[in-house]
């Protein structure tokens, strides 16, 4: 006689993440957690009277999708389009300033006016925008505007003075503070250093329950169950950042399971005291992160070789070798694993080398340290991160996103090593998914497609996939995207895999992936989302199980 349980999930196309081939068979679950994976001979003997069951028929089993690397709540303020202004195909100053005007006058209750995606590399004879500009445009209230890709930002004399910056005030480190000939402030600013403090009071006047619901709802429709939440925050200070956490999961507003990884400082006193203070299933402390380059479109990525289209130029680390090494040392001793975003293949050889070295010297203890983002990589260091016990966190659409730029920006030499996945993989090493949100958004599908044809979703290009050598299977893609991502956040010993003991966070996608192509495998979605046992999600109409 088998024990009932309180609901039984058939379908002959399981993919437990634990192998890689889908089983036919039934997850068993109790409570808030996974009881057991039988085969489907065995199923019928754990139904009771209250036992409920979705019988699936060929639909995909799958546990729920981790999104291994996110600014959680920056993706949720900047995908409010309430909020924020998107300036996405606005190429000329007078369509910028028309969208501007009209969303201010929109929306007269906004603290604050703030948007992204500004481009002005078209504007009208090298025009730059100007404080000036934006004082007409938004006159009554601070403004910020953040470039396409980030690293620029354009404020009024309001938002100025709301960060206290004056023509006196010194550039913060790594960063520049714009400035005219006359010493005058510009309105544009450069770094993260020197915009996040603007950026972070415009975002933290957002209407929170909207913007950060919204995107929890959408996850859930994306069968997207937990994500990595990682430093930095968009401008939102680390301690603002947990408070409006720790606020959703006490009030019941976090279904979604978010692990923390704050910023690697010196004497660790914000990592020590989260790590004592957030210890649920939902919010939890898993360990800190650290910026080590730029990108390589600005030429501040770090490379081994100068660029290819700048030879004057390797890039240069935000953070060299003498100055991280103490760093994750203190986070070795402490036992926090470290995150440290390196794109250039300069600067993920200093992250193995710093990785090495500290194993060397305080005892390689299993920290599942890891690696951002390794656009490229020296095809000599792939073996290094299985060896080292280094995760390889990766996000599958960037390697979409500039299929035409990326060999010009480092030459075809290393064109085969550009998110260098499968060389990864094959080389033992364990590779964990996300999407960088808000530079891309959660969608896993769409990751999944980029990863198994290295083309772009949105068109299908580049024809044959950009360096296709690199495709990893559709098995190789969705483990990375479940028990890839749960080993990162170190947390496999509770979710990443439909095992017993498990929490029972699993999806029903509306199609068998397995036997799907892929574009079919672009437009699947969930049918059902559970977390922790219960239905968070459940797709209208009749492609639900029975």
């Amino acid at each position: 006689m088998h024990k009932t349980v309180d609901k039984v999930i058939k379908s002959s196309c399981i993919f437990t993440a634990n192998t890689l081939e889908p089983i036919e068979g039934a997850v068993l679950v109790s409570g808030n957690e996974i009881v057991d994976v039988v085969p489907l001979s065995e199923a019928d003997g754990h139904i009771g009277p209250d036992t409920a069951v979705y019988d699936c028929g060929d639909k995909t089993v799958v546990p729920g999708f981790n999104d291994a690397h996110t600014h959680f709540i920056q993706n949720g303020v900047m995908k409010d389009a309430d909020y924020t202004l998107s300036l996405e195909g606005a190429s000329t100053k007078e369509e910028v300033c028309s969208r501007i005007r009209e969303f201010a006058e929109a929306h007269p209750n906004n603290a604050w006016i703030a948007g992204c995606d500004l481009n002005f590399s078209e504007w009208e004879g090298g025009e730059e925008p100007t404080k000036e500009l934006l004082d007409k445009l938004v006159p009554d209230r601070p403004a910020y505007f953040a470039s396409w890709d980030m690293h620029v930002g354009w404020v009024n004399s309001k938002a100025l003075e709301a960060a206290g910056y004056a023509p006196d005030k010194p550039d913060p480190e790594g960063g520049i503070i714009g400035r005219n000939e006359d010493g005058s402030l510009k309105g544009l600013n450069y770094e993260p250093p020197a915009n996040d403090p603007v950026w972070g009071m415009a975002n933290l006047a957002a209407d929170m329950d909207h913007a950060l619901g919204s995107v929890i709802g959408e996850c859930l429709s994306y069968g997207v169950t937990a994500t990595g939440c990682v430093w930095p925050y968009g401008g939102i200070p680390e301690d603002d950042t947990i408070r409006v956490f720790s606020e959703f999961e006490r009030d019941g507003k976090l279904p979604i399971r978010v692990s923390c990884f704050v910023k690697l400082e010196d004497g660790l006193a914000n990592a020590r005291r989260y790590a004592r203070e957030l210890v649920g299933e939902h919010l939890r402390f898993a360990g800190t992160k650290m910026i080590t380059d730029g990108v390589c479109e600005a030429h501040t990525g770090f490379l081994t070789e100068p660029y290819a289209d700048d030879p004057t130029t390797c890039g240069e680390p935000t953070m060299g070798y003498d100055e991280l090494l103490p760093l994750v040392r203190q986070a070795d001793a402490a036992g926090y694993s470290v995150r440290l975003h390196a794109i250039g293949n300069g600067a993920v050889k200093q992250a193995l080398d710093v990785f090495e070295k500290v194993g060397q010297e305080q005892g390689f203890k299993g920290h599942r340290n890891a690696i951002e983002h390794i656009e490229t990589c020296r095809p000599e260091d792939i073996d290094r991160f299985a060896r080292l016990g280094v995760v390889a966190s990766m996000q599958p659409i960037h390697s979409v996103l500039n299929v035409e730029g990326y060999p010009v920006l480092l030459g075809e030499k290393w064109v085969p090593y550009m998110w260098p996945v499968k060389s990864l993989i094959d080389a033992g090493a364990i590779v964990a998914a996300g999407t960088d949100a808000p530079v891309w958004n959660l969608n896993p599908m769409e990751g999944v497609y980029a990863a198994i044809t290295r083309q772009q979703p949105w068109d299908g290009k580049p024809e044959g996939g950009f360096v296709p050598s690199q495709r990893i299977t559709l098995a190789q893609a969705l483990q990375a995207y479940t028990y890839g991502s749960a080993v990162v956040e170190n947390f496999d010993d509770r979710i990443g895999t439909l095992a017993p003991g498990k929490l029972a966070d699993v999806v029903v996608m509306d199609r068998n992936l397995f036997k799907s192509t892929p574009d079919e495998i672009l437009g699947a979605k969930p049918v059902y989302t559970f977390i922790d046992g219960e239905v968070v999600f459940e797709a209208p109409g009749p492609d639900r199980a029975e």
